[in-house]
């Protein structure tokens, strides 16, 4: 405690311009960071001598890099390129997760400004089952093509089972108010019409219909009018049996929770059933 403040103060005696600043803390591990314009007069004096000898008694290690007036120009430019936020999400955090992350953004021509953790801390001993993870890389630069970007967070997280979010990061992103869900298979672990079809008896002839459709095989309304058709005669009495056993998704009520007591307000945008959308809504407080 009191790092800070004690190396500013010295600082303050050569009326030294803070440029940038930033810190870390990782189980009492602190690394702090400072960038900083020493003015022409002071530039032989001793500020880096008292620094060091500070330092040295308050047990710290330290080191001094010159930067350029050309480097730091550079460094100022950069401030104009777009800015994006990377979101990991898993039952636990990688190195393989994180290897492979950076990597994508690195090929992509966008650099790391900082890596945030946004979960707890986990305990070691709690079974992966009971935890969640998630960390955020702010990220800069300009990828030549964002389509491709995303497609490659995609592939990467299916093939390692987590969530990775991208977004470009700016005011409208901090102050959304409203907050839109899908249902099938976001909201609740099912896909509705693949329940209906089971109650139907054609189960299999549904799946493949949706399997095909997801593939692009498919027009959406031709799969959807050719599942539906499939159902025909099934009898209405089916559909408060299958709303009584749809699951929830995990953490389904938490968020949503949340999200209402923030003042946000949150919807249900579905090419589903309304039935269901309607029994969900009253449930979650929609």
């Amino acid at each position: 405690p009191g790092l800070t403040s004690e190396m500013t103060a010295i600082m303050a005696q050569y009326d030294i311009r803070i440029l940038d600043i930033g810190q870390a803390v990782i189980h009492e591990h602190l690394t702090w960071g400072i960038l900083v314009e020493v003015p022409g007069d002071k530039e032989s004096s001793s500020v880096l001598k008292d620094l060091l000898f500070r330092m040295h008694e308050l047990e710290q290690d330290v080191s001094f890099k010159p930067v350029s007036k050309e480097e730091y120009a550079l460094w100022v430019e950069g401030k104009g390129k777009a800015r994006y936020i990377v979101t990991l999400l898993s039952r636990s955090i990688s190195a393989e997760q994180i290897s492979h992350v950076s990597a994508i953004t690195a090929r992509h021509g966008l650099n790391i400004d900082n890596i945030t953790r946004l979960s707890g801390r986990p305990a070691v001993e709690q079974s992966i089952e009971q935890t969640k993870a998630c960390i955020e890389f702010s990220v800069r630069g300009t990828p030549p093509n964002l389509d491709d970007l995303r497609q490659d967070f995609l592939a990467i997280g299916n093939e390692l089972g987590v969530d990775i979010a991208f977004q470009e990061d700016s005011i409208f992103r901090r102050n959304r108010r409203l907050v839109v869900f899908d249902m099938d298979s976001t909201l609740i672990q099912a896909e509705v019409i693949d329940e209906l079809a089971i109650e139907a008896g054609v189960g299999d002839q549904v799946a493949e219909i949706t399997e095909f459709a997801m593939q692009g095989k498919l027009d959406f309304k031709e799969s959807f009018a050719r599942r539906v058709g499939l159902l025909e005669g099934l009898s209405e009495e089916v559909l408060e049996k299958i709303a009584a056993r749809l699951k929830l998704t995990e953490g389904a009520e938490k968020l949503i929770s949340t999200l209402r007591s923030l003042g946000y307000k949150t919807a249900i945008l579905s090419g589903g059933f309304t039935y269901f959308a309607k029994g969900l809504q009253e449930k979650l407080g929609i």
